[in-house]
């Protein structure tokens, strides 16, 4: 335990200034305008990790490798001035069981070591090979059963074409058989229908004769029928001309009695409302004349209360004139003469307004009773005329109806005559038609008669193309089934010498899978190398950040885990902030670069803003220029008092507390942990 607590203690003295340079650093990167730098933050809780936190490898040897090199023990922090052997060097680490994290690329790793990004997406060829043939193995003993199964079903298929062949030549011969007896029945119908052929000739013939006979007959009553008929239709048109000639008369006479009663009934009402208007128009004119009266009275006293209105609110005005100027300007009492004059013209104006409203409501009444009298008068003007209108009407309509009363007695006698004429042209016509209509029955009787003999011809005559089709046929078809049958016997031997040779290519199909499935297991059971290679195979392909051996990743994109050992590639130009990240995920640490290669790339104006931030919080004398420019530059834009004055004096006092001398300490972690690498101080203290 006293271990532990010296080790952090150690930890926190030898990296507290490189840890307020860390804090500097992102201070910076907040200030306006400046581009985004380093993830310092990061960098801060990694060496959080290493003073406080759990690391897979000893803690104690880790730190003294980084903070004083010479006593570092390579067991766990070794260096490596050879990049070219990275590769064996990580082989090595692969082929003794070790999981790799490697700060750099993959592209110097041996090309049969599983490797992942920092995603844990694969990377390098090894991969696909692995997969490739766990996947042909799996493939191949995959292949047995179908191969096996594709043998039976060769063979099958040969025996079962062999069975069918024998079938379809059994077939065959049944065929030529039957086709022999269908050709003697065809020849016997062929002679059966040349015969009813010759038959229906003779009916067709008597059947022509029959139906030119019957349609001569129709013919000639038809004429006869026709005649009748229009002399009916043209009696019957002369009757119709009558009756509407009869009909037009009634309407006329209809209407004009229908005129001399509406002009009657509007004689009665026009008479008894000009005899109601009569008697209304001394009672409307009197009322229009007191209306009017009561409209100018109302006039009279709207015209007088305004008179009134006015001269108290002259009085009023004279009354004011008289106030002080206390009294004008409200700030004294009005006297009880100006409150009088007040009472006064509010109700003088009340009695204006009730006397206008009551003068405007007499006046549109007498509008309304002017306007009745008015329309009463008119009306009265206007029925007499109306009246001698109405007579007018009467009489000519009255003069109307003993005319059309005489002119419709003579055209009823007329259309009488006329329909029983009509009605005797009707029945001669139909008289007519019955001779005609049994001549159209037989002729259409005739017709079919010669219809059905037509169909029977031509049924015989289809019956014996059809039975001569037939004898060809069935001889073509003896002919045909004799050439299938030996048609078949030459296909079938093909078929079975084709399906004997599928078979034994499946045979030797099936042998070769064999060989090789035993070559795949080399003595190892069927299903526990199944078993084996399918966990292999899905471990490969779901999970490979699993199966692979080595993670290539960046300081700041390290993925969750625990590994083994880290390369660090490059590691001529890493700092403490680069190693960490991933020395505090493994148990043991290999630095690989060049003695010659680049050193760490520094944040530009650093050292510059450490000196300015010496002379404004640390009491530190700089002349430089460059110094004075940044003072200036951070206290004219407020960044020294917003940003760096707080945490810059805390930094002080912690460095102070540890009894470091605070602008010192962060110079020598600048030079030391920041511009030199890990890489550099091994090797120094190793040549010391």
């Amino acid at each position: 335990m006293h271990a532990e607590a010296e080790t952090q203690q150690r930890i926190s003295s030898g990296y507290a200034a490189l840890v307020a340079l860390y804090q500097l650093l992102q201070t910076r990167s907040a200030e306006p305008g400046r581009a985004p730098s380093a993830d310092w933050a990061a960098r801060l809780a990694v060496l959080r990790v290493l003073r406080e936190g759990e690391v897979p490898g000893d803690r104690a040897a880790l730190a003294t490798a980084l903070l004083d090199p010479a006593r570092r023990d390579v067991r766990h922090f070794a260096v490596s001035v050879h990049p070219e052997r990275l590769g064996e060097l990580v082989a090595e680490s692969v082929r003794l069981g070790e999981r790799v994290l490697l700060f750099g690329t993959p592209d110097a790793l041996p090309g049969d070591v599983l490797a992942v990004d920092a995603s844990g997406a694969p990377v390098g060829p090894a991969w696909s090979v692995e997969i490739e043939d766990l996947g042909t193995g799996l493939g191949l003993l995959s292949a047995l059963e179908p191969a096996a199964e594709t043998l039976r079903r060769a063979r099958t298929a040969r025996e079962s074409a062999e069975a069918v062949a024998v079938q379809r030549r059994a077939g065959l011969a049944t065929a030529i058989d039957t086709a022999l007896g269908a050709k003697a029945q065809a020849r016997a119908a062929a002679e059966h229908a040349a015969a009813a052929f010759d038959g229906a000739v003779d009916e067709e013939r008597a059947a022509t004769a029959d139906a030119a006979a019957r349609l001569a007959a129709f013919t000639e009553a038809k004429a006869a029928a026709d005649t009748a008929a229009d002399a009916a239709a043209a009696a019957g048109s002369a009757a119709q001309a009558a009756h509407q000639r009869a009909a037009a008369i009634e309407q006329r006479l209809g209407q004009a009695r229908a005129a001399v009663a509406g002009a009657e009934q509007a004689q009665i009402d026009l008479g008894n409302r000009l005899d109601e208007a009569r008697e209304r128009l001394p009672a409307v004119t009197a009322e229009a004349e007191r209306a009017g009266t009561a409209a100018a009275e109302a006039e009279a006293l709207r015209h007088a209360t305004y008179y009134r209105l006015a001269s108290a609110e002259s009085a009023l005005a004279s009354v004011r004139k008289r106030q002080n100027l206390g009294q004008r300007l409200h700030l004294a009492p009005a006297s009880s003469e100006v409150a009088e004059q007040r009472a006064t013209v509010a109700s003088r104006r009340l009695e204006a307004e009730q006397a206008l409203a009551r003068a405007t409501e007499l006046h549109e009444a007498a509008q309304r009773a002017e306007a009745e009298r008015a329309a009463v008068t008119g009306f009265l003007e206007s029925g007499d005329r109306e009246i001698g209108t109405a007579r007018e009407a009467y009489r000519r309509a009255s003069a109307d109806i003993p005319r059309f009363e005489e002119e419709l007695l003579p055209a009823r006698a007329e259309h009488e005559r006329l329909a029983a004429v009509a009605a005797e042209a009707a029945d001669q016509a139909r008289r007519t038609a019955e001779p005609a209509d049994e001549a159209r029955r037989l002729g259409i009787a005739a017709e079919e008669r010669l219809a059905a003999a037509r169909a029977a011809l031509a049924a015989a005559e289809k019956n014996t193309v059809e039975t001569a089709a037939a004898v060809t046929a069935t001889t073509q078809g003896l002919v045909d089934a004799e050439a299938a049958l030996a048609e078949h016997e030459k296909a079938s031997a093909a078929e079975t010498a084709r399906l004997r040779g599928v078979e034994s290519e499946a045979r030797d199909s099936l042998e070769w899978a064999a060989e090789q499935a035993a070559q795949v297991l080399d003595g190892e059971p069927e299903d526990a190398w199944r078993e084996r290679s399918a966990a292999r195979l899905a471990l490969l392909t779901e999970r490979p950040a699993e199966a692979a051996a080595v993670t290539c990743a960046l300081p700041d994109t390290v993925p969750p885990g625990v590994w083994d050992v880290l390369y660090v590639t490059g590691a001529s130009a890493a700092t403490d902030g680069d190693v960490l990240p991933g020395a505090v995920r493994t148990r043991r640490q290999v630095l690989v670069g060049d003695p010659s290669g680049p050193a760490p790339v520094v944040e530009p104006g650093l050292r510059t803003l450490l000196a300015a931030l010496a002379v404004l919080g640390g009491g530190r004398a700089d002349a430089a220029p460059e110094t004075v420019a940044e003072a200036e530059r951070l206290t004219v834009s407020g960044l020294w008092g917003a940003l760096y004055a707080e945490s810059y004096g805390k930094i002080l006092r912690r460095l102070a507390a540890l009894g470091l001398e605070p602008v010192a300490a962060l110079d020598e972690a600048l030079a030391s942990q920041l511009e030199t690498s890990v890489f550099a101080r091994c090797l120094a203290a190793a040549q010391r």
